[in-house]
């Protein structure tokens, strides 16, 4: 895993991170997008959002947000993997999933 930059309590790298495109049972398009994080106490939460749209489109790719919801009170001060999973409904475009916050970018293993 990566060094933790920009302020960030959990650090990650496009190397922590796998897209993996699906289709259900209705023909739809999905990505899972799924990693591990290495934030610096126990007890983080962390979630993919998406993100808003880029000013210039750029339909091969998925916009997203790591978003880190850090613990309440007090946690032992040890670095923990930390998971992260989301699915997401994509169109048949799109190639590569980009968490815009922190500059990853992960090519979509086809289904």
């Amino acid at each position: 895993m990566s060094e933790s930059s920009n302020d960030y309590a959990c650090a990650a790298g496009a190397q922590d991170f796998t897209a993996t495109a699906y289709r259900n049972s209705k023909g739809e398009r999905w990505v899972t997008v799924e990693g591990t994080c290495s934030c610096n106490t126990e007890g983080f939460e962390l979630t993919l959002e998406l993100a808003p749209p880029p000013i210039v489109p750029v339909p091969e790719e998925l916009h997203l947000t790591l978003v880190e919801h850090a613990p309440d009170g007090r946690v032992p001060q040890v670095i923990t993997a930390t998971p992260v999973k989301e699915d997401f409904r994509i169109g048949d475009e799109e190639e590569r999933v980009v968490i815009r916050n922190r500059h990853i970018t992960v090519p979509i293993k086809k289904e």
